[in-house]
């Protein structure tokens, strides 16, 4: 018998997530083949189709007629099966019919999780399976995210449920068989690898389509797990960011003129009065060119899908002293051209801060090599890689930015700055991995730089590498210092490692350039050079920045910029 899967009125899954090929799933795990009813689901439209795969009514606009509920009746009362998906926001009460009298509770809540906050309830949360229906076969928990229950005319058996309510239920129906789920993003990318979801979506289509998988349970379920992961490199694409078209990039040569201009006249000391120097900084940025100011402002809204902004060819003042034999050191410049860029910039997007740890908690931080830190974890090394790694992601208030202004390149100009965006990177990843990913299953280690002896790996915070938007998350990972705590996490953290290297870019930071560095949706590292420690060997200038400065005012003395936090290491 050939077997079919109708996707009737197809809403856009596709924006939050939800598994959009639940049908190519179905067929390819079942046997059978995909139509779209793109007329709607009226009588003939059904004739042959096993399974149909349905928007809830109100979902992304979906409507349906009495007609065509009835049409929808008749189907599953004959033998047909229906799986009804609604969402997040599926309205409540939705207006017109809706097949099967289907109506969504209000979005329900999960018990407190976190001991600091006890008064809060988090949207998403485990939840044990009911019962032993057919669809449940090796299935005991599930996850759930802004999960609603769910109501029919048609009694539902629960298989997922909660303190009464029903949020995954199924029903036989005359000779047919019906499902519905109040919140379908159970089975969206981030959830589908979380508990047994990825065997409860399977267990569910084959129970409705009256099949049994193809091959063993763990194949399938591994199947399901593999759905949308990447395979392949892009070969079109070149790694060298100034070679690479797009908005990541902003040519300020163009502007020298205008720029050179905008720096001249009276600028307060950055050092004696910094505040001072700050807001005229921030001001100063309003007056540059438009192009370059919007595409900082969208930077900052939007990021971008490499997590880096590379601003070219601002004005370097003529007059440069010596590269720094100690960065530690506090430079004193005639024209300080640069750390009006590094405020102005900074000031646009956020606020700058410094670690007091860190170069003495200098504000303006000089990165430039040092014989005695050359093999080193640390910004000051030249003869080892360092690798992909989010800027002090062992901190409580890690920065959200971090820019890198060159004043000069190194001798051979082999130093590549290299970077990897957490977007590019992300459909590579399989949907456990990105499950564990989003786990607090790692353990940081304490930077080199912060106290912690060179190398020591996870002597820092427990953490999740992956946090915040499900569907767009942060990153914040070290893979020199990190660990996985059980092996499967270990695994993940691998792989990402893999990943991030195969959506590599990077960029050979020449003088005058400055490369803004999203910290939470990218990670950045530096390739070897070879130095001359003879006063002209490469020499950046760093600036951290934070966009709200209240969570860390406790740590600030007396509102100061320099963050003040003492590490057991």
């Amino acid at each position: 018998m050939r077997r079919k899967s109708g996707a009737g009125r197809p809403a856009d899954f596709h924006e939050v997530g939800v598994v959009p090929d639940m049908g190519e799933l179905a067929a390819e795990c079942l046997g059978g083949m995909v139509v779209t009813l793109e007329n709607g689901v009226e009588e003939d439209a059904l004739r042959g189709v096993d399974l149909v795969l349905i928007p809830a009514p109100g979902v992304d606009g979906a409507a349906y007629t009495h007609a065509e509920c009835d049409d929808l009746d008749r189907y599953v009362r004959e033998g047909g099966a229906v799986l009804m998906l609604g969402d997040g926001e599926w309205p409540a009460p939705s207006r017109g019919p809706a097949p099967f009298g289907l109506v969504p509770g209000p979005l329900a809540s999960g018990d407190p999780a976190d001991p600091a906050r006890p008064h809060v309830r988090p949207y998403e949360f485990p939840a044990e399976v009911a019962g032993a229906h057919p669809a449940l076969e090796d299935v005991t928990r599930a996850y759930l995210y802004r999960p609603k229950p769910v109501g029919a005319s048609v009694p539902l058996t629960p298989l997922v449920e909660r303190d009464g309510q029903t949020f995954l239920g199924a029903a036989r129906h005359g000779k047919g068989r019906i499902a519905a789920v109040g919140n379908a993003e159970m089975f969206a990318r981030p959830f589908i690898g979380r508990e047994d979801n990825a065997r409860l979506l399977l267990g569910l289509l084959s129970w409705l389509s009256g099949g049994r998988p193809k091959g063993s349970a763990e194949e399938q379920t591994s199947k399901v797990l593999d759905l949308h992961r990447f395979s392949g490199r892009d070969s079109s694409r070149t790694e060298d960011l100034k070679r690479e078209p797009g908005p990541h990039v902003v040519d300020a040569g163009l502007y020298s003129h205008l720029l050179t201009g905008l720096a001249g006249g009276f600028l307060p000391d950055s050092e004696t009065d910094e505040e001072a120097f700050l807001q005229e900084a921030e001001l100063r940025f309003h007056e540059m060119p438009r192009v370059i100011r919007q595409a900082v402002s969208r930077f900052r809204r939007h990021g971008s899908d490499s997590g880096i902004l590379l601003v070219k060819g601002l004005p370097v003042a003529p007059d440069l002293p010596p590269t720094p034999a100690d960065p530690t050191a506090r430079v004193r410049f005639v024209n300080p051209l640069s750390e009006l860029w590094l405020a102005a910039f900074a000031q646009a997007l956020g606020e700058p801060i410094s670690y007091r740890q860190e170069k003495n908690g200098l504000l303006f931080q000089n990165v430039a090599p040092t014989p005695q830190n050359a093999g080193k974890l640390s910004s000051e090394s030249s003869s080892i890689l360092l690798d992909y790694h989010t800027e002090a992601a062992f901190h409580p208030f890690l920065p959200d930015y971090v820019l890198l202004h060159c004043l000069r390149p190194d001798h051979e100009r082999a130093a590549r700055t290299i970077s990897a965006g957490l977007r590019m990177a992300l459909p590579r990843l399989s949907m456990r991995e990105r499950a564990i990913l989003s786990e607090p299953l790692y353990r940081t280690g304490i930077d080199y730089s912060f106290g912690s002896p060179n190398g020591t790996k996870g002597n820092g915070p427990l953490l999740r590498v992956l946090y915040g938007d499900p569907y767009d998350p942060y990153i914040n990972v070290d893979p020199d210092l990190m660990v996985g705590v059980v092996p499967e996490a270990a695994a993940a953290l691998k792989r990402l490692h893999t990943v991030l290297h195969e959506v590599r870019r990077w960029v050979r930071l020449d003088t005058g350039d400055l490369l803004v560095v999203d910290n939470r949706r990218a990670v950045h590292g530096r390739s070897e050079f070879t130095p001359r420690y003879d006063g002209h060997d490469r020499w950046l200038q760093r600036v951290c920045v934070v966009r709200d400065l209240v969570p860390s005012a406790g740590h600030r003395r007396l509102g100061g910029r320099v963050i003040d936090t003492a590490f057991a290491v």
